[in-house]
């Protein structure tokens, strides 16, 4: 999966909800579109979890500490 930043992995998954909502896709590219649509909610679950990672560590101890940059 080619890398995306939170906002368009999310968009495209909006976009994929909204195809496959629409009632209008043969079985096959439903099927296709609901296994991306799966991917995309799962690339956006692990790019939040990387996110409240890196708060977390900076709200410990209430210290300022250097940290690794975010995956993207």
């Amino acid at each position: 999966m080619e890398k995306l930043s939170f906002e368009n992995a999310l968009k495209k998954l909006e976009t994929l909800v909204k195809e496959l909502e629409s009632g209008e896709l043969e079985l096959e590219v439903a099927v296709k579109k609901y296994q991306e649509g799966i991917e995309m909610a799962k690339y956006c679950h692990d790019l939040l979890k990387n996110a409240e990672n890196v708060v977390v560590k900076m709200m410990k101890d209430d210290e300022l500490v250097d940290f690794p940059k975010l995956e993207e």
